[in-house]
């Protein structure tokens, strides 16, 4: 077997989409489809499921897809070794949510690293599937997710069947993101549906595992963002727009004229969770990393959470 196809094959599962993944691998759509069908006729049986909607893989190509994860991050290891190894070098890989508490806790922590020292930092943002597949596949060390307290279960048993380990960093209510000069923003108490005739800026990753892609929905009170800067862009600009969004750095409030405010009502509760592979040994930076976002929940909740 071809171990490119296996790599091929975890994109696939990464996107939900053939056309995206062979996109992101820089290859034609007909070769992918192409190796991932001579694969399939390799093992004997289907990896993925055809839909109107996407690609979603088969029960055994679920557990294929464990192994394959595992061989690539093994496979990656072994070529590591080719390469010189340096402990001297400050290691620290991370995906992480569009969260401004966690993306100011890695800037704390990339600014106190010696640098009479060589540094392999890498982070990327991303959504909790593609952040657990990278764990996974092995291109990160680490990485923070965020899914609804109501998804726990399903979130966890998906980390149990491949491999992975977490732990809890974060459990809160969801708070109301405005601008500062929004119509609501005076209002002493504010309820849900106070916001209905406005417009409402989500993120548009809410991808949940061994589920089919989600259909887009068509309100057109909507408005479907899937990178946070411009999130905190258009509440800022767009001042009749809200949003429901982690707690916020006060940083980024005064950089763009925002408010957040609790409101219990709402319904919408998430954990951020800390995962890595359930072998890994954590390094001095990434506990020093879990350190930092204690103390940014401590201040916050203070701050911000009843």
């Amino acid at each position: 077997m071809n171990t490119l196809h296996f790599a091929y094959a975890v994109e696939v599962e990464r996107c939900g989409s053939i056309t995206q993944a062979a996109e992101n691998l820089y290859m034609a759509q007909p070769n992918l489809s192409k190796a991932i069908k001579e694969l399939e006729d390799t093992l004997g049986f289907a990896i993925f499921s055809r839909t109107s909607r996407g690609v979603i893989p088969t029960a055994r190509g679920r557990e294929f897809l464990v192994y394959a994860r595992a061989v690539l991050a093994q496979v990656q290891k072994m070529e590591a070794l080719s390469g010189h190894h340096d402990d001297n070098v400050q290691r620290f890989s991370l995906a992480m949510p569009h969260s401004g508490y966690i993306a100011e806790c890695f800037s704390h922590l990339i600014g106190s690293l010696d640098r009479s020292r060589s540094m392999d930092i890498r982070v990327r943002e991303a959504g909790a599937l593609h952040a657990i597949n990278d764990v996974a596949d092995g291109q990160f060390q680490l990485a923070v997710i965020r899914w609804p307290a109501a998804q726990e279960e399903v979130f966890t048993d998906y980390l149990r069947e491949i491999g992975l380990t977490w732990q809890p960093i974060w459990e809160y209510d969801a708070l109301l993101l405005t601008s500062r000069n929004h119509p609501l923003v005076s209002q002493e108490v504010i309820s849900p549906e106070m916001f209905v005739p406005y417009p409402e800026v989500i993120y548009g990753d809410a991808a949940v595992p061994h589920q089919p892609p989600r259909r887009e929905e068509t309100d057109t009170t909507r408005i479907v963002v899937y990178e946070r800067q411009s999130q905190l862009e258009l509440l800022s600009h767009v001042q009749d727009a809200y949003m429901w969004a982690s707690p916020e750095t006060e940083a980024a409030l005064r950089r763009f004229d925002l408010v957040q405010r609790p409101c219990p009502e709402s319904g919408l509760r998430f954990q951020d969770v800390l995962i890595y592979p359930a072998a890994y040994t954590l390094s001095q930076l990434d506990c020093r990393f879990i350190d930092l976002l204690e103390q940014a929940k401590a201040q916050m909740s203070r701050q911000f959470l009843r």
